[in-house]
């Protein structure tokens, strides 16, 4: 069986218009993922998802509430969804993808920073198949970086890096693990002041030089071998199984 198609875009959300817009970037296939997205249904495709990554049943449709209250929210906003998603051969529909990554960027101080700077929350790996194939996770986490340095850092002048906390006890998966993970991308742990927070560990990754420059030729699909956001139940970690 032939391996999936990834098709990689960032969601811009429009709160007023209830809709998130696909922004692509050069260096990834972006065409087979809709312009526009409505709110509810992007809320809806994420915690499809996380069924699989975060082991959340969505009964009630409970958690694709939660997410488009994180999407409509007027203070701490998550400004962008990152989607990276793979087909088989001959799907129509984009929501039919067999293996996926996703993450979310917020707005926020989270109480604890001086200024608004840019959180990497719900990190998600949705795998439906057997093959072994490259992380998905992987190229979500390139775009997001991409994203940051040549749109982000120009519209929030004071914006100095990505953001991330992990859970000290965690509903899903290990705090050492996910440490050692976010390493792996270049994140670092660092202590606000003298204090410990008690609940989580803080990551940041800084990003050093210019802005990567956009290159006019598209990279190839992946192959195999606190309102504060906390209190608004974000989930920030993955599980080992899911990456």
């Amino acid at each position: 069986m032939s391996n999936p198609t990834y098709y990689s875009a960032i969601y811009i959300i429009n709160r007023s218009k209830k809709n998130a817009s696909r922004m692509c970037l050069p260096e990834y296939e972006c065409d087979f993922l809709p312009e526009r997205i409505k709110l509810n249904e992007l809320a809806d495709l994420v915690a499809n998802m996380q069924k699989i990554c975060f082991k959340d049943k969505n009964e009630n449709n409970e958690n694709s509430e939660r997410l488009y209250d994180l999407f409509t929210a007027t203070t701490e906003k998550t400004v962008a969804v990152a989607l990276t998603l793979g087909y088989r051969e001959g799907v129509v529909d984009y929501k039919e993808f067999v293996d996926g990554g996703s993450a979310t960027i917020q707005m926020s101080q989270q109480d604890v920073l001086p200024t608004q700077q840019p959180w990497l929350n719900e990190v998600c790996r949705s795998k439906r198949i057997l093959e072994k194939t490259t992380s998905p996770v992987i190229q979500t986490m390139d775009l997001i970086d991409k994203y940051i340095r040549t749109t982000l850092m120009n519209q929030y002048k004071k914006v100095n890096g990505l953001y991330l906390y992990v859970e000290k006890s965690p509903e899903h998966g290990e705090p050492e693990f996910l440490l050692e993970y976010y390493k792996k991308y270049g994140f670092k742990e660092f202590l606000l002041g003298k204090k410990i927070d008690e609940e989580y560990y803080y990551m940041k990754k800084t990003y050093v030089g210019k802005s990567p420059s956009l290159c006019k030729t598209k990279a190839k699909s992946i192959s195999p071998n606190k309102t504060s956001s906390k209190t608004r139940k974000i989930k920030s970690t993955v599980t080992a199984y899911s990456m």
